[in-house]
C-alpha cells in the first residue's frame, strides 16, 4: 500500500470514528457539564449517544432495554401532547401531575399506573419524583422513573426507563448515583 493510500485510509477511519453515534462512558472522566448549568456523573459501563437533541442520553444494554435521558427545556416550549408550558414558580407536585397527564395522552403509555409521585431534591433544589409502570404493545411491563424540577432556566428532567423484569432493578442504582451527583453551577 502506498503512503498516500495509507493516509487516506487512516483519515477515513478517524473521520468515521469521530462520527460514531455511540461512545463508551470514559471511566476516568464520567462527568458531563451542560450549558454552564449543571454537572453530573454518568454511570460507568454505559454508552452515550453522541448526537442527540437531549442533553444526555445513555444506555447500558441498548435503548430498547434501558436508558437514562437528561433534558433541559425552556418554559415556553410546550409539552407536545398536553400543549401546556411550565413556569419558574410551578410547584414540584404540579410538574409531576403535568408529566403524568402528558404520558397518559400517549397511546404507548395510556395504561399508565402511578406507583409514586412525591417531593424530592436534585442538587439541593426542590423537585418531584414520579415512578410509573405501563405495559408496552407486547404486554411487557415497563417502569419509568423521572426526577424533575423547574427553575428560572426552564424544566430539567432526569428519566430512567427499562422493562420492569430484570433491567429496571439492574440499572436503578446507576440512576440513583447519577441523581446524587447532580451539582448546579453558580
Amino acid at each position: 500500500m502506498t503512503l498516500s493510500r495509507a493516509l487516506v485510509v487512516a483519515f477515513l477511519t478517524a473521520s468515521l470514528a469521530a462520527c460514531a453515534p455511540w461512545q463508551r462512558v470514559d471511566p476516568a472522566d464520567r462527568s458531563a457539564t451542560k450549558r454552564d448549568d449543571y454537572t453530573l456523573e454518568l454511570p460507568a459501563g454505559w454508552v452515550r449517544r453522541t448526537a442527540d437533541s437531549n442533553d444526555v442520553f445513555v444506555t447500558r444494554d441498548g435503548p430498547a432495554l434501558n436508558y437514562i435521558v437528561v433534558a433541559r427545556q425552556p418554559h415556553d416550549r410546550k409539552l407536545p401532547r398536553t400543549q401546556r408550558a411550565t413556569a419558574a414558580d410551578m410547584l414540584p407536585h404540579e410538574l409531576g401531575e403535568l408529566a403524568i397527564a402528558e404520558w397518559r395522552r400517549s397511546d404507548a403509555t395510556a395504561n399508565l399506573e402511578v406507583l409514586a409521585n412525591a417531593p424530592t431534591r436534585i442538587g439541593g433544589r426542590p423537585a418531584v419524583r414520579v415512578h410509573v409502570r405501563y405495559r408496552n404493545e407486547r404486554g411487557l411491563p415497563i417502569e419509568r422513573l423521572m426526577v424533575a424540577l423547574v427553575d428560572a432556566r426552564g424544566r430539567l428532567s432526569l428519566l430512567y426507563e427499562a422493562p420492569a423484569i430484570v433491567y429496571f432493578p439492574r440499572g436503578l442504582a446507576d440512576f440513583e448515583a447519577l441523581l446524587a451527583s447532580v451539582r448546579f453551577n453558580p
